[in-house]
């Protein structure tokens, strides 16, 4: 996530509204709030996984913290300004200060609330309290599901409505804008001459729109939503590698347009569809169950990040304590699956003219896909040390399929058939 600068039109817009010379007869209530998670995971496995887990333990992956102001005006009109310190989107190291929200709000009445600049976009039960561990039970909202996108946040307009019927509230949530945010891929090797190993950023410009409707009763609270983002980067995006034969069954994919071949159709944009289900239910007093599911699919893209994905948990609270289980999935589509295990595996014999480099090449292309097939289990709880902080751990058992473009994978080495376990503990407060 990049700051937004200065002459940003949610910054300007807050400004006229907290610095303007009617806001002092306008202000009704200001508040502040803040909220912050120090959390530490270590896995038994040496190489990276979610970024920083690994054997030698981090506090970059769950630790973040952060400082909101509220301002309320007369007529209905608001502002909040969230200002948010985590690891850095860009790279692996550091960390990095961020205006998360900075919005302007308008309530003409009880029932419709809309909001101008920097906002969360709506795409989880958790969204809105991604970023507040206090809120919630979970040591960590699971990355199967909550990796949809780079980022959480956008510039936009959105609105939403609210009304009774049929036993229970519902709602109505719209929205619009634009995110300039951050990619990552993992290279194993990288090309000898043109690109090192390791992690790789690049710069990507998202617009989006989105619409979707929840239900909320005392027993339940169900929510459906469909988003829809068109992806550019700085260069575009190959749309296939096609395959070029140079002995019946024997060949190489096209994977830079430098190698001969037949050519490779580029995207300036990926389009991508999300629908999202998201289901939370009261079964007794103590006993609550979460489940969420996404569908993404790409449109004119073999190589676009698509699939399903998902989770359910079940939590049961005992006096202070809620221990929870937790399953979640990530897996693409077969055919990309499919692609990245032959990209992975060819491997031009010396005698084929540039053989080292079109190997090469291929691994690098299929590092480069965001090809996924895994599934987790987890086992954690948390302890309510008062209202306002929480105290939790967790076991988290993966299992990769094929690929995973979660791990760091180890030079010379794949991802393929793979089980990585760790631990996680953290402490979690608002005020």
């Amino acid at each position: 996530m990049k700051p937004l600068s200065p002459t940003s039109p949610s910054i300007a817009l807050l400004a006229l509204a907290l610095g303007g010379p009617a806001a002092p007869a306008l202000a009704t209530d200001f508040s502040v709030s803040g909220f912050g998670t120090l959390g530490y995971a270590r896995s038994d496995r040496a190489y990276g996984y979610q970024r920083f887990i690994d054997d030698r333990g981090t506090v970059q992956r769950d630790s973040v913290a952060g400082l909101q102001v509220d301002a309320r005006f007369a007529e209905g009109f608001g502002a909040t300004v969230q200002v948010k310190a985590a690891a850095r989107s860009d790279r692996d190291t550091g960390y990095e200060a961020s205006i998360a929200w900075a919005f302007v709000s308008y309530r003409p009445d009880n029932d419709w609330l809309l909001r101008v600049g920097k906002q969360r976009i709506p795409l989880y039960l958790y969204s809105e309290n991604y970023d507040v561990g206090a809120s919630y039970d979970f040591a960590r909202l699971p990355t199967e599901m909550y990796s949809i996108t780079p980022s959480n946040d956008f510039v936009g307009a959105s609105f939403s409505r609210v009304w009774k019927g049929g036993g229970g509230e519902w709602t109505l949530e719209g929205y619009a804008g634009r995110s300039d945010t951050s990619f990552r891929y993992w290279l194993r090797e990288g090309v000898p001459g043109f690109v090192g190993a390791g992690p790789v950023f690049g710069d990507l410009s998202v617009k989006g729109v989105g619409l979707l409707l929840t239900q909320k009763t005392d027993e339940h609270s169900l929510r459906v939503g469909i988003h829809r983002a068109h992806a550019a980067a700085d260069t575009p995006f190959p749309a296939t590698y096609p395959f070029v034969e140079l002995a019946p069954g024997f060949g190489y994919f096209q994977t830079d347009p430098a190698l001969p071949g037949p050519g490779i159709a580029f995207n300036d944009k990926v389009v991508n569809t999300v629908l999202t289900f998201g289901a939370e239910w009261q079964f007794t007093p103590a006993t609550r169950g979460v489940a969420e599911f996404a569908r993404v699919v790409t449109k004119h893209d073999d190589l676009g990040p698509q699939g399903n994905r998902g989770h359910a948990a079940v939590l049961h609270r005992l006096g202070k304590w809620t221990p929870y289980i937790d399953y979640a999935f990530l897996r693409s589509p077969a055919r990309q699956r499919t692609l990245y295990a032959r990209l992975d595996s060819i491997r031009l014999p010396d005698a084929v003219p540039g053989a080292a480099l079109i190997n090469a090449l291929q691994r690098a292309a299929a590092d480069n896909l965001l090809v996924y097939d895994q599934h987790s289990w987890a086992l954690g709880t948390s302890y309510a040390l008062s209202l306002t902080s929480k105290v939790k751990a967790e076991f988290t058992v993966t299992r990769i399929g094929g690929v995973s473009a979660l791990v760091n994978v180890p030079p010379g080495d794949s991802a393929s058939r793979r089980r990585i376990n760790f631990f996680s503990v953290s402490y979690s407060a608002v005020f």
